[in-house]
């Protein structure tokens, strides 16, 4: 998942992902247990010391990141190659053109455990909303602006690279579209928290319609925002566009489309799949009287999307918006 940016360039560099894998896995049973084995940055050294001599031998780049990267990874690092890297060429070859960026959030990737404390409360947090809650090894990596999360039968895949972004960036060696793309250090626990969710989204059931995915994806989003207070994506510019947004999406819904309603146009704002998605799942929150337990259980057994939506009445939400 990621939600940023909406130029050429943009598009380029990244490409928005629906997390919609049926996990069976469950590694790590508990928070307790996952704060022993569960958080994973190994693979954020070994990307530097990938860096270091590639950068002195930039001509051989590729062999480099290959040796010392990839072929040395973690499971996760395996998996996010063959989601989102895809390319050991293009990767060596973005790595090594933003070489002063990648050099720039060294110190603050490098050491990510000051973070681990809050994101394991998170997991203490939806244990006791979903007790059936099973907690995957989180891998933090290193990719080149393709997502800041994602899922894989070995857990949670952070793209850490674009989540390194603090009050003390050196941000004179970044591009526009790196300072657009980018996403601040703190976050990090609001996205491995959506992703969590993903993994957990075992009991609901499939389907192939945009109605369908805009749950899948907005549901993640709605109960990561109860948990950690925060939606993982940017949705201020629906403000005001509600219900226009609404209009369009009740024409698409039983279509099987995802990637229009993903991308920004003049018709309506980025990730406009993801918005209508946790709107409804906000509106179904407000008709059971705000029940944060009963929620969480309601959405991650859904089996009827139709219905779920008709409960919602995400119609008169959006009304009483206006109002």
């Amino acid at each position: 998942m990621f939600k940023k940016g909406n130029t050429g360039l943009l598009q380029f560099l990244i490409c928005l992902t629906f997390s919609s894998c049926a996990l069976v896995q469950a590694p790590i049973k508990s928070p307790v247990e996952w704060r022993q084995s569960g958080w994973v940055t190994s693979d954020i050294d070994r990307f530097y010391q990938a860096f270091d001599l590639a950068r002195e031998q930039p001509e051989n780049a590729k062999k480099i990141f290959n040796r010392y990267y990839f072929q040395k990874g973690s499971k996760g690092l395996k998996d996010f190659y063959k989601l989102k890297i895809r390319s050991k060429e293009k990767f060596a070859d973005f790595v090594i053109n933003y070489q002063g960026f990648y050099q720039s959030i060294r110190a603050d990737v490098i050491h990510l455990e000051d973070l681990s404390l809050q994101v394991a409360d998170h997991l203490v947090a939806f244990q006791q909303l979903y007790p059936k809650a099973t907690y995957p090894k989180v891998y933090f990596l290193i990719g080149k602006f393709q997502s800041n999360g994602t899922i894989s039968k070995s857990g949670l895949l952070i793209g850490t690279e674009i989540l390194s972004r603090t009050s003390r960036s050196d941000t004179t060696e970044w591009n526009q579209a790196l300072l657009e793309l980018s996403l601040d250090r703190g976050h990090i626990p609001v996205t491995v928290t959506h992703e969590l969710i993903h993994f957990n989204q075992n009991d609901m059931a499939e389907g192939n319609t945009l109605l369908w995915k805009s749950i899948r994806e907005g549901s993640a989003e709605f109960i990561a925002e109860l948990i950690t207070g925060q939606t993982d994506g940017d949705y201020r510019e629906f403000k005001g566009r509600e219900w226009e947004v609404w209009e369009d999406f009740k024409t698409d819904k039983d279509k099987s489309i995802w990637n229009s309603w993903q991308k920004g146009s003049e018709q309506r704002p980025q990730n406009a799949g993801y918005w209508m998605g946790y709107t409804i799942c906000k509106a179904y929150f407000h008709q059971i009287g705000q029940d944060k337990k009963r929620a969480v259980q309601d959405i991650l057994q859904i089996q009827n999307y139709e219905e779920f939506l008709e409960k919602s009445q995400v119609e008169e939400f959006l009304l009483n918006l206006r109002d």
